[in-house]
C-alpha cells in the first residue's frame, strides 16, 4: 500500500474541494438571462447616460426580463384562444390592446 505525507493529503483535500466548487457553481440557476452586455450597449445610446453601475445595469437587464415574460405570456393567453401553436404578432398586438398593463405600448409595432 503506498503511503502518503501531509502535502499529498492537502493536494488532494483541495482538488476535492475545487471540484466540489465548481460542481455547486455549474448547479446554480443564474440570475439573469439577457446579455449584460447587449443592454449595457442599448442603454449607452441614451446621450444623457454616460456611466453605468453594475447594479444598475443588472436592475435594468432584469426588470427588461420580467417584462418580456410579462408581455410573452399575455400574447400566449390570446394564442390559445386561436387554437394554435406559434404567437404571432395578431397575439402580441391583442395582448397589447386587451391588457391594461401593456396600452403603453400601443401603436409601438407598427
Amino acid at each position: 500500500m503506498e503511503e502518503y505525507n501531509e502535502v499529498d493529503i492537502e493536494i488532494v483535500e483541495s482538488e476535492k474541494i475545487a471540484t466540489s466548487e465548481a460542481t455547486e457553481a455549474a448547479d446554480k440557476p443564474k440570475l439573469i438571462k439577457l446579455p449584460l452586455t447587449r443592454i449595457k450597449h442599448i442603454m449607452k445610446m441614451d446621450p444623457d447616460c454616460s456611466l453605468i453601475s453594475q447594479d444598475a445595469l443588472f436592475l435594468v437587464t432584469k426588470s427588461a426580463e420580467m417584462f418580456l415574460e410579462h408581455l410573452a405570456k399575455e400574447s400566449v393567453k390570446f394564442m390559445g384562444m386561436g387554437k394554435r401553436k406559434t404567437v404571432q404578432k395578431r397575439d402580441v398586438d391583442a395582448a397589447i390592446d386587451n391588457v391594461p398593463s401593456l396600452c403603453f405600448l400601443d401603436g409601438a409595432l407598427e
